[in-house]
């Protein structure tokens, strides 16, 4: 039930609040903010302001220490507690390594218009323990500078998510006289990892948990990023194509054409596997490579290189990269990848953006540019490996040190301890446990939703740790856990897809009336080759299947169905 807040006074009065759990947790601001309109964006990277209700608006910082390196650290948050109160607490995930507070107007995923804020949820978000205006090195990874304070690993993993949480809960009470009813998480990427490590290191602190694109396995995934960005980097070296900093040019691997052939190809391939030629592949998880092949061989150059075929160099290295990163004896370092028709689109469309910015960067850019070669290349050294390396992030460093990473010594790497550092990236890390008994036992309910063509992190990945979870629960995990897999989706929204849904009103029907969600009605927006389009996003290992008769535009032509292959 909604519920009128106090005054600005008593908004004031916060500055000077005391019994904090943890008693080194300091309000710096709390001052009362008027309802305001939605602003647009006040550059071309930044968001838009989405419309506010009255509020009262507190900052506040826990754990001020000196860390390495001469630099201050501490864990810092926002929160938004407004007038009119659903009664419920919203964390707001964060994203790529974090080190920005965040706006704390509470995203609910999938595309969705509104905000937790304005729907009357009180929201928090965080700086996961290190600010990127100041704990910055350009000799040492630049943002991932943290990554050399063995307490700000342990912030990032998992430490500061339980501090921001239980900081904002009693500020909560404190203000409105009474506790949240619920509490829920929304985050995608790093924000999704972080909802996952939730529900298994801190199972008592949300009632309802939304994971979107969850880099789960996150350290791994990065060596994934060096061995993707290597095989690129070969069809470049093929072409003698080098950038700015004479590193092999791996934006210009394949044009934007080259990757529109790509997903035509999968098309072809797989498209009709669910009972309708639609531009979607549902049954992604039946599109293997030994499907796909002979449709690659069918455009792989005869003679020169043209726009309607693709080079042997390229097809070697779609094929090494789809089928996941391995040592050279064959162990799996990170999962293989579905192959999707978003790895392409409609060229010269944002829609075609997604999977090119994370593997290749855009094919226009003088040096690498791949978010896989700037972010993820300079959190591997900083972050995941033990004992951190210094990267400078001048003349492409954190580029030379994926393009020359040595994927046979990741298990050294990322398993390490070493003198300060007591915890490995694989162990402060961690979001992948299959025993969520305690999240599961209080009544917890866990959503995740992934796009089948995300470039980071691989949809097979998290399927496969569904049915571990599912096995670990005797083929019950769906009262608890359930997967929904966006086809064509990238990296947490974009691509040919139906990437607006509204997961976390399915989330919250399932945690406060009982319903669990078996279907998500998803539309596909102005971007792409079918703007309005709808489709139901199935529990997984359903999907969505043409029923044989109706419109191919909207979702009640089709049915989910469990493939035989899982029943």
């Amino acid at each position: 039930m909604a519920q009128g807040g106090p005054s600005a006074t008593a908004c004031g009065g916060l500055t000077v609040a005391t019994g904090f759990p943890n008693p080194a947790t300091v309000i710096r601001t709390a001052a009362f903010a008027s309802a305001s309109e939605a602003r647009p964006a006040a550059g071309p990277f930044a968001p838009p302001t989405p419309a506010l209700p009255e509020h009262c608006h507190v900052t506040g910082r826990i754990a001020d220490r000196a860390g390495a390196g001469g630099q201050r650290y501490g864990i810092n948050f926002r929160l938004r507690l407004p007038t009119v109160w659903n009664g419920r607490f919203f964390f707001e995930g964060g994203g790529g390594s974090n080190g920005n507070v965040g706006g704390a107007f509470g995203t609910l995923q999938g595309r969705q218009p509104t905000v937790a804020l304005a729907l009357g949820y009180a929201v928090v978000s965080q700086d996961s323990g290190h600010d990127n205006e100041t704990n910055n090195d350009p000799a040492r990874g630049g943002t991932q500078t943290f990554g050399f304070d063995p307490q700000a690993r342990v912030d990032f993993g998992y430490n500061s998510y339980d501090q921001v949480a239980t900081a904002a809960k009693t500020i909560i009470a404190l203000y409105y006289g009474r506790a949240a009813e619920k509490s829920y998480f929304a985050g995608c990427s790093e924000g999704g990892r972080e909802g996952m490590m939730l529900s298994q290191r801190f199972p008592a602190q949300f009632d309802g948990i939304l994971a979107c694109s969850p880099g789960f396995n996150l350290p791994r995934a990065a060596v994934a990023e060096a061995w993707d960005s290597q095989a690129f980097a070969e069809v470049a070296r093929a072409g003698q194509v080098v950038d700015a900093n004479g590193q092999p040019h791996v934006n210009k691997a394949f044009t934007d054409e080259d990757l529109a052939l790509v997903s035509r190809a999968v098309l072809e391939a797989c498209d009709a596997m669910d009972g309708a030629a639609d531009g979607l592949v549902q049954s992604f998880a039946s599109c293997t490579t030994p499907v796909v092949a002979p449709k690659l061989s069918a455009i792989t150059c005869k003679g020169a290189k043209s726009e309607t075929c693709l080079t042997t160099a390229q097809v070697t290295a779609l094929k090494k990269v789809f089928g996941g990163a391995r040592t050279s004896k064959g162990e799996a370092v990170y999962a293989a990848w579905a192959w999707d028709a978003g790895v392409g689109g409609k060229v010269g469309s944002a829609y075609n953006m997604g999977w090119r910015i994370w593997k290749l960067g855009p094919y226009g850019a003088p040096a690498n540019a791949a978010i896989n070669l700037t972010l993820g290349a300079s959190a591997l050294p900083s972050i995941f490996v033990t004992p951190p390396v210094a990267v400078p992030m001048v003349g492409g460093g954190a580029a030379a040190y994926a393009l020359a990473f040595d994927v046979n010594q990741y298990r050294g790497a990322l398993d390490n301890h070493a003198d300060e550092f007591q915890q490995s990236s694989l162990e402060f890390m961690k979001a992948n446990s299959t025993d969520l008994s305690a999240f599961k036992s209080r009544g917890g309910k866990l959503v995740i939703a992934q796009g089948v063509s995300d470039p980071v992190f691989s949809i097979l990945d998290t399927t496969a740790w569904w049915d571990a979870l599912n096995k670990a629960n005797d083929g019950r995990a769906a009262e608890f856990a359930r997967l929904f897999a966006v086809p064509g989706m990238n990296h947490c929204a974009g691509g040919p897809s139906t990437d607006q849904f509204d997961a976390f009103g399915a989330l919250v029907g399932w945690v406060e009336k009982g319903i669990a969600p078996d279907e998500i009605i998803a539309t596909a927006g102005a971007g792409t080759p079918w703007p309005g389009r709808t489709r139901p996003l199935c529990v997984y290992p359903a999907e969505a299947r043409f029923k044989g008769v109706g419109n191919l535009e909207t979702a009640d032509s089709f049915v989910c169905q469990t493939p035989a292959r899982t029943r």
